[in-house]
């Protein structure tokens, strides 16, 4: 029985309809006994539900559970064996289990602090999806993760990781940031910097295989593997980045996509996705491994141009003169390149607008 009397509807996501707090108020009032996110999240669980669809592994600790919708959907529509349901919330956890028990989840339930039942347990895969920043669970859950297992994180306090916020940003992400004209990519790359940092920590290099941004949240998907050269290896994919005179960093420098990953995972999208989920795996699947992107708008702003040029004729322009280039999944309005800054601009300057 609930602890208090508590009202809960029926909420279909994906492919399972659970009980949840009215999803039109539950993710914008502090009162609700059980906090459900169906807008920005539920995007965040589509894209990782189909990720480990493809990955596969042999269980996951959903580390804050609320209303258990990400870890019964994890069982039922990724094919996990097994799923760990923990929330230091007790009505969150009866509620998971009412939930897990529909679809008969293979399941085991915890009441902790997620930080304590990292330190005394292992799992294959660890999703830390908490309210604002994961800095202080981040070291408890790359502990928590064997040796080629995977660690999902969110992150939804965007001002810090987009440089917004620059005092905040060195406190809690150990980076110096201003806000660039790229900061959606900005944030994933503070965040892989992060779980590098905690997974090294631990004697673990990380392989990073999907991250995004939607609205306010911030996502990334790593594996973690027990081995000395892919540290090493990491420590070079830790840099600074420089612009308009200004440096930021330490930062993420490497690919943030595994695109064979991103391919596989769309093939599985159907209807019962939201369509942000399949544009973002399918500008994943074609995100060329290139630090930072061009914002047309800003650019065309910058250069006082009447029009904006046509994007494909951007990106043809870009292609025939030897460069990569693709629309960008962090922003409509950008483009990403290997193309130095002049260029750019040169192509901007020539490219048609009609």
């Amino acid at each position: 029985m609930f602890s208090y009397i508590v009202e809960f509807v029926p909420y279909r996501e994906g492919k399972v309809e659970l009980l949840v707090p009215d999803p039109n108020r539950s993710w914008q009032s502090a009162d609700v006994p059980v906090f459900l996110n169906p807008r920005a999240a539920r995007v965040n669980r589509d894209v990782s539900v189909l990720a480990l669809s493809v990955l596969k592994p042999k269980d996951v600790l959903d580390g804050m559970a609320a209303t258990g919708i990400r870890g019964v959907r994890y069982f039922v529509e990724s094919g996990i064996p097994e799923v760990v349901f923990n929330d230091v919330n007790p009505t969150a956890i009866q509620l998971a289990r009412r939930n897990a028990e529909k679809y008969n989840v293979n399941a085991r339930f915890y009441q902790r602090d997620f930080r304590v039942l990292c330190n005394e347990e292992r799992f294959w895969t660890v999703d830390l999806d908490p309210f604002g920043s994961p800095a202080p669970f981040i070291w408890a859950a790359a502990r928590a993760v064997r040796s080629g297992g995977y660690l999902l994180v969110s992150a939804t306090d965007t001002r810090p990781l987009s440089g917004a916020s620059p005092k905040q940003a060195l406190a809690k992400y150990g980076a110096i940031l201003w806000k660039p004209e790229w900061y959606p990519e900005l944030m994933v790359r503070v965040l892989y910097f992060l779980l590098f940092h905690a997974a090294a920590i631990h004697g673990k290099g990380i392989e990073p295989i999907l991250a995004f941004t939607y609205e306010h949240h911030v996502r990334v998907v790593a594996r973690l593997r027990e081995k000395p050269s892919l540290v090493t290896k990491n420590v070079r994919q830790i840099g600074y980045y420089e612009l308009d005179g200004k440096q930021y960093g330490p930062i993420w420098t490497g690919p943030l996509q595994d695109r064979e990953l991103a391919e596989k995972a769309l093939e599985l999208w159907d209807d019962d996705y939201t369509k942000a989920s399949r544009k973002i795996l399918d500008l994943a699947s074609r995100e060329p491994p290139v630090l930072g992107y061009y914002n047309v708008h800003f650019w065309a702003e910058r250069l006082k141009l009447r029009q904006i040029p046509r994007f494909d004729a951007i990106i043809s322009a870009l292609r025939e003169r030897g460069f990569v280039a693709e629309r960008t999944l962090w922003s409509d309005k950008g483009i990403k390149t290997d193309a130095d800054p002049m260029t750019f601009e040169e192509v901007l300057r020539g490219a048609r607008a009609d």
